[in-house]
């Protein structure tokens, strides 16, 4: 992964950002799709049934999109031109039952650079999020995504509230940076066993808490006492006045650059 740029990261073939569908009677046929223009750019959507919609640049605001299909079906959309994505741009928007027909999004070219808070929260039937530019994440994005098992993406300078809060599924995770973290990150996450953070600046409140199997947490720009907040300068910053192991489990090993911790303060190395 590279920090943001234009050119294609991901290494399957394939163009623009990919939203595999799955339409059945639960869902219905209707889908909705919101976006924001990359600066300047038209968008192409590609519905995946041969129909297709084409927008001039219409400015930096919240867009939407939608489209019927014919019959029940898997589908796969491809959009061009947009720098984000997702069912909705806030945490409390209204769900919809088109919200479980999601199965996957890769973003091929770069194209993502951010996620909308709540943009696919409760879409219960996701298993990937790829997007190798992304840079800052929302509140609750994937929060209840009972199938995420696969996230990739870039040089991420914050997460805001509970992004990936009970992603039960979710296993490993792993990014060249975290930066700033709120609350509740990854909350809940039960199957996880691994983070590889990269750097990071903050966490929060309870942001591994009911992780009971996450065991190896790698901080990449931290010492081990600058981890546990003891050092006398650069320690990772206390989110709400949150203080380290911020409800990781007491066997969790935190990998600094000059060692490891215990979640219990034991220092291993």
């Amino acid at each position: 992964m590279l920090k943001a740029s234009k050119v294609c990261l991901w290494t399957e073939a394939g163009r623009g950002t990919v939203i595999e569908v799955e339409m059945t009677p639960a869902t219905g046929l209707y889908f909705k799709l919101g976006y924001k223009h990359t600066d300047g750019q038209g968008v192409v959507i590609s519905w995946g049934d041969g129909s297709k919609t084409e927008r001039g640049y219409a400015g930096n605001g919240d867009q939407y999109a939608d489209h019927t299909y014919v019959r029940h079906g898997r589908y796969k959309i491809v959009i061009e031109g947009v720098r984000s994505m997702g069912l909705r741009f806030l945490d409390g928007q209204a769900q919809y039952s088109f919200d479980n027909a999601v199965i996957s999004v890769v973003d091929y070219c770069g194209q993502i650079i951010g996620s909308h808070s709540g943009a696919f929260k409760r879409a219960t039937n996701l298993e990937r999020f790829i997007a190798p530019n992304c840079q800052w994440m929302g509140q609750r994005d994937f929060a209840y995504c009972s199938k995420l098992k696969e996230v990739v993406i870039g040089k991420n300078e914050i997460y805001y509230d509970g992004t990936f809060q009970y992603c039960s599924s979710l296993e490993k995770f792993t990014t060249l940076k975290s930066g700033v973290c709120w609350s509740y990150v990854w909350q809940g996450c039960t199957s996880l066993r691994e983070l590889k953070l990269g750097d990071v600046h903050q966490f929060a409140t309870q942001d591994f808490d009911r992780c009971p199997n996450l065991m190896d947490i790698w901080i990449a720009n931290k010492t081990v006492d600058q981890i546990t907040q003891r050092a006398s300068s650069g320690n990772i910053e206390a989110g709400y006045g949150a203080r380290f192991p911020w409800n990781a489990n007491a066997s969790c090993r935190f990998h600094g650059i000059d060692g490891v911790v215990l979640g219990n303060g034991t220092r291993l190395s």
